[in-house]
């Protein structure tokens, strides 16, 4: 038979390791809570930036037509001018 200095090492080493799996699942759910909590982050980052180009892609168009609209302007401008030089 096992005597009792056996028996209590025993005991010892199956509470030491049932202790450490109960601790290693705990810290695998606080793991996992964080990584939800990053991802979440991550995610509205994603959208933030994404709406952020979308509306540098609508101003991109804007500046294109004001620079169109501009330019068709200072034409008119230059005939106008011209014009007012020729009846002067």
């Amino acid at each position: 038979m096992m005597d009792t200095s056996t028996v209590i090492s025993l005991a010892a080493v199956a509470i030491a390791f049932l202790g450490f799996i109960l601790n290693s699942k705990k810290e695998t759910k606080a793991d996992a809570a964080a990584r939800a909590v990053i991802q979440t982050k991550l995610d509205s980052l994603i959208s933030v930036v994404n709406d952020i180009h979308s509306d540098l892609r609508a101003m991109r168009e804007t500046v294109g037509d004001h620079t169109e609209r501009l330019g068709k302007l200072e034409l008119r401008i230059d005939s106008i001018e011209q014009a007012l030089k020729e009846r002067k």
